[in-house]
């Protein structure tokens, strides 16, 4: 029974921003979070979107010591799927095309924060299924919870990257089988030790 969803999904078509069949919901899902939400860019040309949240989980240290209570202010990112999708159908040179962009967006961030100009943030968080690359660029990330809300995210993302892939499903296999959502960490001080030199 748990292999029925990935089935149900598989059986339209996706791959290049397009998709056909069940996989069309998320097109749909993610249009509407995005008229809820607001995402903002970065910076115009960028890789990341923001939105300015309160951290509403239990209180928690991060490895150099931040500690994150509820009622915090906290920078939620998100990939731009859209420039994503530019990027693959460009021919860059992924992922480090990928990682040059994001610290460009984390140093706009930076002086951003630096300025005042987000309020008093506290860290910046994401969850994920490119883990590696998130510590490459400084972020601590753990593993999800096994939870069934944990689950759906990663049948969420994995669906979104059959979709903006162009290679749609073939890609998105790969995560399926080895990728879980972790939850990526910067405090602000991290932030701006790392990033925050040009301000």
């Amino acid at each position: 029974m748990k292999e029925l969803p990935w089935w149900l999904i598989r059986l339209g078509r996706a791959g290049g921003g397009r998709a056909i069949g069940l996989l069309a919901v998320w097109l749909g899902w993610e249009r509407l979070t995005e008229l809820v939400w607001r995402p903002q860019s970065v910076r115009p040309g960028g890789f990341f979107r923001y939105r300015i949240v309160r951290y509403r989980g239990p209180t928690m240290i991060l490895a150099d010591g931040t500690r994150i209570e509820p009622g915090d202010t906290i920078v939620e990112l998100h990939f731009d799927n859209r420039r994503l999708l530019r990027l693959w159908l460009a021919g860059a040179s992924l992922p480090w095309e990928l990682l040059r962009l994001a610290r460009e967006d984390l140093a706009e961030l930076a002086c951003r924060i630096a300025r005042g100009e987000l309020g008093e943030v506290r860290a910046l968080t994401g969850v994920t299924l490119f883990a590696r690359a998130g510590r490459r660029l400084g972020f601590q990330v753990e593993p999800a919870p096994p939870t069934w809300y944990t689950r759906l995210q990663r049948f969420f993302f994995v669906g979104l990257i059959a979709i903006y892939h162009p290679l749609g499903w073939r890609m998105a296999e790969r995560y399926r089988e080895r990728a879980w959502p972790g939850r990526a960490w910067m405090s602000r001080a991290s932030l701006l030790a790392r990033y925050g030199a040009g301000c």
